[in-house]
């Protein structure tokens, strides 16, 4: 059993250089363990709202009881893997993509009288399923999260006002993979060895 260690301890901030949440088309060679580098098709995706990325997955049983109402048993019911975050870049082509669908965001180039335009298309169709990748950080601590098989399952729009920033707030839910695995969790506890 562990003692009460500082040593333990950490937070969840995004790391610097990726922003924390990347994202690649299904099937993309994924990062294995808590550093390595993702391959070129993982795309970052910006700024994460303050609120940072929230654990939304539960396991739900339901309780068996006997005759004489003591609880015998607890069957599973639900387990899921899910996540929830706020993106901000919403002029951002990677994160529009991946918020309308692929082939209803598009852009045309910068001209002499605008910068890039984007034309986005409100279908309704179902989301793809994606490769996500969460990179965090707590000083010498690296923590990664790997969404094999994962999609969009919830898009809740910002509102438009002056006093906060527009964004998108989402929920990205995981499914199993050929080796039936929702997520990858990779945590480094920086404690180095002489």
């Amino acid at each position: 059993m562990a003692v009460p260690s500082s040593k333990y301890i950490g937070t969840g901030t995004p790391v610097s250089v990726s922003g924390g949440v990347l994202v690649a088309p299904i099937n993309t060679v994924l990062p294995v363990g808590a550093s390595a580098k993702p391959v070129d098709a993982f795309k970052p995706l910006g700024y994460v709202s303050e609120d940072g990325i929230e654990s939304k997955g539960e396991r739900k049983i339901e309780q068996v009881k006997d005759w004489n109402a003591d609880i015998i048993a607890n069957l599973q019911t639900e387990h899921s893997v899910r996540f929830g975050l706020t993106l901000y870049a919403v002029w951002d082509e990677d994160v529009l993509t991946q918020v309308f669908g692929d082939g209803n965001v598009v852009p045309t180039a910068a001209s002499a009288t605008s910068g890039k335009l984007y034309t986005i298309k409100e279908t309704g169709s179902v989301l793809p399923r994606r490769a996500w990748v969460f990179d965090m950080l707590s000083e010498n601590k690296k923590m990664r999260i790997v969404l094999p098989n994962a999609s969009i399952s919830q898009v809740q729009e910002r509102k438009f006002v002056s006093k906060e920033l527009a964004g998108f707030n989402i929920t990205i839910e995981a499914f199993k993979d050929d080796a039936q695995v929702k997520a990858y969790r990779y945590l480094d506890d920086g404690i180095k060895t002489a």
